[in-house]
Parts: structure tokens; C-alpha cells; sequence
């Protein structure tokens, strides 16, 4: 218990750091804004950079590991439709409803979580979550949502701009440049990858406190009950999901059907699961007068992820999944 505490005490301590600073008035809440676009487009896609430098291509992209996450997504996908009947909402925050249970808070608080961790497969892990998130899970939502609001989507703008997104994402941009740089066996002169080194070590510390302090001030109201059935889906329901499909996977590679997902993508792909809600769902959803609702449940599966999270490694460890 002593090694998971360490794991999950350090982020959610530094959280707390941001939470706490922001409420002193040391920060504003709109200065966490620019700490996010320096994490999001120069210190994580650097993180990165320097996590997969080295690594071979089948090493990056294990299509076992985007099976499980994909499938795992469009589960939550069909379960928050069945959540959002029996709650009788209505179908735009019915739609926003998947994403706050089916995209996951992968690189503000996932990378440094697995950095920790599992820091071989790190890189790799994050970079296909965000290509799964990327290609279905906020297409599809969008694409709901838009269905919902009266306009009739159409199928190519989206895939199109799913597409973009991927192609243009400086994660994406990250991993692809570093296999690059692998394959021609190129290694950055030593003044420029200790500054590319320093910059990418700024980004996991900065990137945790920068959530701490978008916490200050997000309320869940009176849709407390809301929240928090969205995050016993995402924290809970989700993480068992995916093990549930990962034993199914790995029992149909013994029987010689599928394939199996072993070693530290496993476990990887268990916690990542169990983050909690995707930060970007609440700027996705102003668009459709749902940002209230989004923040609501960002912020309720965000406090409470310590606890999940924590208990979710535990859980790995002793069925031997997380060493």
C-alpha cells in the first residue's frame, strides 16, 4: 500500500499546491490558462518527445492497447445513452454526458501519473489514448450533439476534422518526430537536447498544479447528483470495463483468437481509464450551454479520483498487474 501511496500522493499533492495558491490569490484562475498552452504545445509534446526517442514503431503503437480503449470508450458511449434516458435529459447533455464518462484526463494528469509509474511505455500510452479520444470519442460526441441541436452533421466534415486533429496534434507531432529521429539513428546535439530536456521535465509539475488551480472557483450546484453518478462511471465503472475486456482479450489469445495485452500496457490501460474526465469536455460543451454541467462532473471525478485512483492500484497490485 506504502508503494501506491507513493505513486498517487506526490499528483495529488501538487493539485492540491494549485487549488491552494490560486484561493490565497497568488495566482488568478485565468493565469492557469496559460500554463495550459505552455503544457499542452511545448512542455508535454517535449515530455514525450524524450519518453519515446529510442523506441521502435511497434513499441509505440500496440493495436491490442487501442482495441481495449476503443472498446472500452464505446461502452461508457452506450452506457451514458442508457444514463441519460433513465435520467430523461435531454439529448445535448445527454451526448456530453459520454464524454465526462468516456474520455479521460490523459496528459494533464495521466503522463505524470504513468511517467511514475510505468515510464517505458508512458509516451506510448498517452499518445494512443489521445488518438482514440481524437478519432471516436469526441467526434462521436460532437457529432451527437450537433444531431441533437437541429443541424444535420455531416459524416466527411467530421472525419475530416477528426483527422486534422490527430495529424496537427502536437503529441501526435511529438511521437511521430521522435520515431522519425529513431529510424535515421539522428540524436540532437548535447546543448539542445539538455534545454529540450529541461523544458520537458517543467511540464508534468506545471501541468498538475496548473488543474489545481482550474478546481478554484468550478462549482457542481445543484447537479451534484449528476456528477457524482458520472464519476462512479468514469472512475469506477470505466477502469472495470476495460479489465473486464482485458481478460476477455487475453482468454481468446489463449483459445488463438485475438491478441493479448500483457506487461505494463495492461496495467496502463486499467489507470489510464480511472482518470478523471477530460478537462477540454467543459470548453467543448460552452458551445451547446452545457459548460456548466461538464465543469460540474470535471470537477466532482476530479476530487474524488484520489481515493478511486489510489484504490484502482491497489486493486492491480494484488492481482499481479502492477508490480
Amino acid at each position: 500500500m506504502l508503494s501506491v501511496l507513493s505513486a498517487t500522493v506526490p499528483i495529488f499533492a501538487i493539485v492540491l499546491l494549485g487549488y491552494v495558491a490560486t484561493r490565497l490569490g497568488m495566482f488568478a484562475r485565468k493565469d492557469m490558462a496559460v500554463l495550459n498552452v505552455f503544457v499542452s504545445k511545448i512542455g508535454l509534446p517535449l515530455l514525450v518527445f524524450v519518453n519515446v526517442s529510442g523506441s521502435a514503431p511497434s513499441e509505440v503503437f500496440q493495436l491490442n492497447y487501442i482495441g481495449v480503449y476503443a472498446g472500452t470508450a464505446l461502452v461508457m458511449l452506450g452506457l451514458s445513452r442508457v444514463y441519460g434516458r433513465a435520467r430523461r435529459l435531454e439529448k445535448t447533455r445527454t451526448a456530453f454526458t459520454g464524454l465526462t464518462v468516456a474520455a479521460t484526463n490523459h496528459g494533464f494528469m495521466g503522463l505524470p501519473m504513468l511517467l511514475i509509474l510505468f515510464p517505458s511505455v508512458a509516451g506510448a500510452a498517452v499518445g494512443m489514448t489521445m488518438i482514440v479520444e481524437n478519432v471516436l470519442t469526441i467526434p462521436l460526441t460532437l457529432f451527437l450533439a450537433e444531431a441533437a441541436s437541429g443541424h444535420e452533421p455531416s459524416i466527411r466534415r467530421r472525419l475530416l476534422s477528426a483527422g486534422y486533429r490527430v495529424v496537427t496534434h502536437p503529441l501526435i507531432l511529438a511521437i511521430t518526430l521522435a520515431l522519425v529521429f529513431s529510424g535515421l539513428g539522428v540524436r540532437l546535439p548535447a546543448m539542445v537536447d539538455r534545454s529540450v530536456t529541461l523544458l520537458a521535465q517543467t511540464s508534468s509539475g506545471v501541468a498538475l498544479f496548473a488543474i489545481g488551480g482550474m478546481l478554484f472557483g468550478m462549482k457542481a450546484g445543484h447537479m451534484v447528483v449528476d456528477a457524482l453518478a458520472l464519476s462512479f462511471g468514469k472512475l469506477v465503472v470505466m477502469p472495470g470495463v476495460a479489465v473486464g475486456l482485458i481478460v476477455l482479450g487475453n482468454f481468446l489469445a489463449e483459445a488463438g483468437f485475438g491478441f493479448a495485452l500483457l506487461g505494463e500496457f495492461r496495467a496502463a490501460a486499467v489507470l489510464v481509464c480511472a482518470l478523471p474526465s477530460l478537462s477540454v469536455t467543459v470548453a467543448l460543451s460552452e458551445k451547446y450551454a452545457e459548460g456548466e454541467y461538464a465543469a460540474a462532473a470535471v470537477l466532482m471525478s476530479t476530487a474524488l479520483s484520489f481515493f478511486t485512483m489510489t484504490t484502482w492500484m491497489y486493486v492491480l497490485t494484488l492481482m499481479g498487474w502492477l508490480l
